[in-house]
Parts: C-alpha cells; sequence; structure tokens
C-alpha cells in the first residue's frame, strides 16, 4: 500500500521554555585586564570554563523508548513498519511540531502534536526498500519539538535489503566499440522463485538494433538460500555510425513482485580518426590577449590520410566567438604528403570582453565516413 510523505507543522505556539539561568554577576572591585565580553580569554589550565546556559520553568521532554531499530534481512518488494514509542518526561505539555523521514521511502506518522507531561505517544515509521540497492541501508526520521534540551531529534532504522531480483553487473558498458566491429557484454539474472525466467529484454531509445541470447536457468545456493541464476549475452552488432550512445535494458521476469528491472546501456562508437584531446583547453585568458594550443589527430590504424582543411563553426545567436587560426603540420610524410599523424596549432585573440565558451570546429579529411571530425576549443576570458 502506497503512502505519502507527511510531515506536521503546527503554527502559532506558545512555548512554555523561553526563560534560561544566567550566571550571576560579579562585582567590580578594580579595574579588570580581561578582553571585552566576546574577546575573552580561553580558561585557565585546571579552570573550568562557564556553565552552559540551563533552561528554567515548565518544559516538556521528548524521550524515546529506543533511538534505533534493525529490521534485519528483508525482502526488495517487502514494505516494513516500527512504532517508537515515546513519553513527555517533563513538567509542561510536549508539543512536536514535525516529523519527517530523511527520503521518501521512510514515512513517519503521528496519531497527534500535543502531548501531557507524563503521557505516551507513538510515532509509526513506514519504509520501502523497493528500488533500493542492495546490502545495508540506514534512514533516520527527524522529530522537532519544543524540548529545549533536543529541539531536533533523531531516530534510525536499519535494514539488509535482499533484493528479489539482480542483475550483475547493473550497466551495460560497451565503452568504446570501433565502427565496423561487434561487442558482447554478459550478465547474469538472479531471481528466488522456482521455475524462475526471464521472458523478455528490449531497448528504449534510438540506435543500432541490440539483440540479446538468454541462458538457461541454473541452480545456486548461498548462506542456505537457493537461487536461480540465468546468464545474459548483450551484443552490439557491427557498428554503421559513429556516435555515443546512453539507452535502458528492460528486462522482464516471470516473478510478479518484481516484473521489470531497467539498467543503462552506454558505449561509444568511434572512427579510424582519434583526435587527442578532442576539446582543447586555452585556460584562463585575460582580455584582448593571444591564446594558443596544440591538437593531434591521428589514424588508429596508423593508415596515412589528408587533411583537407578546417572549418570554424559558427558562433550560436548572441555570442560572438574569436576567430581561430590553424596551422597543420604532418608528423611524417609519407607518399603524396599524406601522413598518418598530424599537429595542428590552434591559436586566438581573446575578445576586450569577459567571455566563456566552446569553438567547435571541424578538421575536414579524406577518410570515408570520416570527412567531418568535430573538435572544440575551450575558453575563458575575464
Amino acid at each position: 500500500m502506497p503512502f505519502n510523505r507527511i510531515i506536521v507543522a503546527v503554527s502559532g505556539l506558545s512555548l512554555a521554555c523561553t526563560a534560561w539561568a544566567q550566571p550571576a554577576a560579579t562585582p567590580q572591585t578594580a579595574p579588570s585586564s580581561e578582553s571585552p565580553a566576546g574577546d575573552r580569554l580561553p580558561p585557565r589550565p585546571g579552570q573550568l570554563p562557564p556553565a552552559a546556559p540551563q533552561p528554567v520553568g515548565p518544559c516538556g521532554r521528548f524521550t524515546p523508548d529506543e533511538k534505533s531499530f534493525n529490521f534485519g534481512k528483508i525482502l526488495s518488494s517487502n514494505s516494513v513498519e516500527h512504532t517508537f514509542k515515546f513519553k513527555n518526561t517533563g513538567d509542561a505539555n510536549l508539543i512536536i511540531t514535525s516529523a519527517s523521514g530523511s527520503c521518501h521511502c521512510t514515512v513517519p506518522q503521528l496519531s497527534k502534536m500535543e502531548y501531557a507531561p507524563g503521557e505516551t505517544g507513538e510515532i509509526r515509521v513506514i519504509f520501502d526498500p523497493k528500488g533500493k540497492a542492495a546490502g545495508p541501508v540506514t534512514q533516520r526520521v527527524t522529530v522537532v519539538s519544543n524540548d529545549p534540551t533536543a529541539p531536533t531529534a533523531s531516530l534510525s532504522i536499519e535494514a539488509d535489503v535482499q533484493p528479489i531480483v539482480t542483475i550483475e553487473p547493473r550497466l551495460v558498458a560497451f565503452n568504446q566499440v570501433a565502427k565496423g566491429e561487434s561487442r558482447t557484454v554478459d550478465l547474469v539474472v538472479t531471481g528466488r522463485i522456482e521455475n524462475f525466467a526471464v521472458t523478455d529484454i528490449k531497448f528504449d531509445g534510438q540506435g543500432e538494433e541490440i539483440t540479446t541470447e538468454i541462458g538457461k536457468a541454473e541452480p545456486a545456493e548461498m548462506n542456505g538460500e537457493k537461487f536461480y541464476r540465468i546468464p545474459v549475452k548483450v551484443i552490439y552488432p557491427p557498428a554503421k555510425k559513429i556516435e555515443r550512445f546512453n539507452r535502458n535494458m528492460i528486462v522482464t521476469t516471470n516473478d510478479s513482485r518484481e516484473k521489470e528491472i531497467r539498467i543503462p546501456v552506454l558505449g561509444e562508437v568511434i572512427g579510424d580518426i582519434d583526435t587527442k584531446p578532442q576539446r582543447v583547453t586555452m585556460g584562463l585568458v585575460a582580455r584582448s590577449a593571444e591564446f594558443s594550443n596544440t591538437a593531434t589527430i591521428a589514424s588508429r590504424s596508423n593508415k596515412p590520410f589528408k587533411i583537407k582543411g578546417i572549418k570554424q563553426i559558427d558562433a550560436p545567436p548572441g555570442r560572438n566567438d574569436p576567430q581561430l587560426k590553424f596551422d597543420i603540420q604532418p608528423a611524417k610524410a609519407g607518399a603524396g604528403g599524406d601522413s598518418n599523424s598530424y599537429t595542428i596549432a590552434i591559436s586566438g585573440e581573446a575578445p576586450k570582453d569577459m567571455y566563456r565558451g566552446v569553438i567547435d570546429f571541424d578538421v575536414l579529411t579524406d577518410v570515408p565516413g570520416e570527412e567531418a571530425v568535430r573538435m572544440g576549443v575551450y575558453v575563458v576570458v575575464r
């Protein structure tokens, strides 16, 4: 049963404990050599510091029977609850102005907000572990009241969350995939029910058609508990397009308690041309000063290629980018002047006004499919 986060607030309260005892004044019998108040010297060795001011008059006191509770092992599909009992051990009414959990998964509930001296009360805490990572979890409940000795009290609950279904690793990381090549990532999906099965796997977003191979469930046992492990191969097809991708894999199982699990799928398809760095940083530049730095562009397969030119990309509306200059030098020219590596010297003059931005440019090559390789220059002018 879902619960909404509840925060109880009371306005216009009259707090009973507002007077504080102050140390008795010491008569001055002679001019003092001490520093003025607010600039007092620390206590001398062996001398106790002045006592902290203490509340006077009738006050409410929030005194819980316990400050923490451990649920032990719980399944990630089941909400659990615990009731913290407390007592007003003061001699005036205790007024609780709010009780809130450290996240939306922890919901405290109070039947009322004001308690007479000697009266007991309860704070019911509901914890929903769904979506939490496996392992130990600690959540806190903050209770705000008119208790002058503890105006903000903290209660905590702990649990060892045991997931219904796990996928390891929790991320499909293809990393860098060379254009034209395929890449496979192995996963293991683990469930708890008899005849556990992965019934479907699909991917959101646009991009290459990623495929999967679902293996047979294999029984396993750990700490006396039975599990069923299913190997899954996630296959990125021979890449056709140079791009970065960020998608989700949706795994459907036959366990109704956790029907769907989503995990991210990340990677980058790279071509033969490698730029180092892809974004050149000029650092902090003074106004109207010149700036410069270098980058390299090379063939990963060591094949000679030509750089036909470099084109600076127009600035977005409302921004005036400095005009860049480029000097292209081959690392080692081969037949026909081609090289498998080039150094690009990049320079420019900073504007007269403050500026911060990335100036994009395309390196034009004769490599099929990589005729325009995007790079950039980051400049900050102050």
